[in-house]
């Protein structure tokens, strides 16, 4: 799989667990409390692969460079707002409806990663480099995963 595929892969799997974690109340602080360790584990993972394979190569093309601090600008936000709710506590009557600044910035940076970045990415990178890219990030992300949970 190509690295724009598997990034996009990563989108919808928050997409479902957002999805899964609007639908809670405070009576079910235990589900959001493992729906949102799984996305955070999930999501810390994705943004290792991206920052150490992809966001260094964007920052070597003129074209891509801005874009490539913007995405970086919007992890450092993400781990923020988690850390925010993190501390909130996920019995908190607030939770829920602070998750939705969260979700904003994510849908941001979703939005300008398949729509700015991934369809274009073939007029900077061979289709081969971009399935190494691929191959790598996944190992990456996999990787990740099983060494944090």
């Amino acid at each position: 799989m190509a690295i724009g595929e598997s990034i996009k892969a990563g989108h919808d799997e928050y997409r479902r667990l957002f999805a899964k974690m609007f639908k809670t109340t405070v009576k079910d602080a235990s589900l959001r409390e493992e729906l949102f360790n799984d996305y955070a584990l999930r999501l810390y993972a994705h943004h290792e692969g991206e920052e150490r394979l992809l966001i260094p190569k964007m920052l070597k093309i003129p074209d891509l460079k801005d874009m490539g601090y913007e995405l970086e600008m919007e992890h450092a936000t993400m781990k923020v707002l988690i850390k925010d709710l993190k501390t909130l506590g996920y019995d908190h009557a607030m939770w829920r409806y602070r998750l939705s600044p969260l979700y904003s910035v994510m849908k941001v940076h979703w939005d300008k990663e398949e729509t700015q970045l991934i369809p274009f990415a073939p007029e900077y990178f061979a289709a081969s480099a971009l399935i190494d890219l691929g191959k790598e990030f996944d190992t990456l992300v996999e990787d990740y995963i099983k060494k944090n949970k």
